[in-house]
């Protein structure tokens, strides 16, 4: 751990250890830093299996976390036209998941971890098809989102039911 964290980095990082892990909340306020630092937490020593880094788009994927991933793991990202690359051994898919066409990619797909970049921007039967492919035990989804309204998918179905789900839920001002 680093000194340069804040608390309430210090506190998602350490407690981020259930199914599902948002760390949410406004622009600038460390939820990003934090988020990808457990991710990567996860990758060296979570359950063996694929990965996989969703976003949007590939280019808001590279845009988002490219330096802070590089940064805190050593490894660059691979180039927006590829989907896949190797962390630790590991293989991490790459996926952009801007439309309904999207959770086709990883349908069959079995994953032992995955990171959501700005997760209410993505459909949502995309990210409840990712829940499904966290099927390896001990599997971890880590989420990021700026806030969204009251009505959003993301609160309705997850945040407001934290409690009943197997799910941590940070936020960040």
């Amino acid at each position: 751990m680093t000194a340069a964290l804040s608390d309430k980095q210090e506190r998602a990082y350490l407690e981020s250890t259930a199914r599902q892990n948002l760390f949410h909340g406004s622009v600038r306020s460390g939820k990003t830093f934090s988020s990808i630092l457990r991710f990567a937490k996860d990758l060296r020593h979570g359950p063996p299996g694929d990965f996989l880094i969703s976003g949007v788009t590939r280019e808001t994927i590279q845009r988002n976390l490219g330096a802070d991933f590089k940064r805190i793991t050593g490894f660059e990202l691979p180039p927006v036209h590829s989907n896949y690359f190797k962390v630790w051994g590991r293989a991490v898919h790459i996926l952009g998941a801007s439309d309904l066409q999207a959770e086709r990619k990883i349908q069959g797909s079995t994953l032992a971890g995955a990171y959501v970049d700005e997760a209410a921007l993505l459909p949502h039967s995309f990210y409840k098809m990712l829940l499904s492919r966290l099927s390896v035990t001990g599997a971890k989804l880590i989420a990021t989102m700026n806030p969204q309204g009251p009505y959003h998918w993301m609160k309705e179905s997850y945040i407001d039911r934290q409690d009943e789900l197997d799910m941590n839920v940070f936020h960040f001002v």
